[in-house]
């Protein structure tokens, strides 16, 4: 009587899912990447939530040369620190709302956001204009 044996699979990885799983993980990681530091100027949209700010809030006002502006007054980035604190003792609030004009070079609104988180600032808000339908 003779016994007939059974073939054992021979065992082996199959390569071909992991090639494709590792491109598209390169595929995603150099899309990712460029967009860490985009090379392209961009124009930003306006928003179309309505953004009316009461008037005792505080308002910074940022133009296209840099001047700026606390509320109504006049004032220099030496000085926009020292204005804040001031207003953030008389309202009580320290939250501050900053205007900046859209052609503006955008180091102004950082020197802003950071003088003003020295002075005291918890919440730095962004005002835009409402865009029509």
């Amino acid at each position: 009587m003779e016994l007939i044996r059974t073939r054992k699979p021979k065992l082996s990885i199959d390569m071909a899912p992991l090639i494709d799983v590792v491109f598209q993980l390169l595929v995603f990681f150099m899309l990712t990447s460029t967009f860490a530091n985009p090379a392209m100027k961009l124009d930003l949209p306006k928003a179309m939530a309505d953004d009316n700010i009461p008037q005792e809030h505080i308002v910074v006002s940022i133009d296209q040369e840099g001047a700026l502006f606390l509320n109504d007054t006049e004032t220099s980035m030496a000085a926009l620190k020292a204005d804040l604190q001031k207003q953030f003792a008389q309202s009580g609030k320290n939250s501050v709302h900053v205007r900046g004009d859209q052609n503006m070079p955008y180091h102004y609104f950082v020197e802003v956001m950071d003088v003003a988180r020295q002075a005291g600032a918890q919440q730095v808000n962004i005002v835009h204009q409402r865009d029509s339908p």
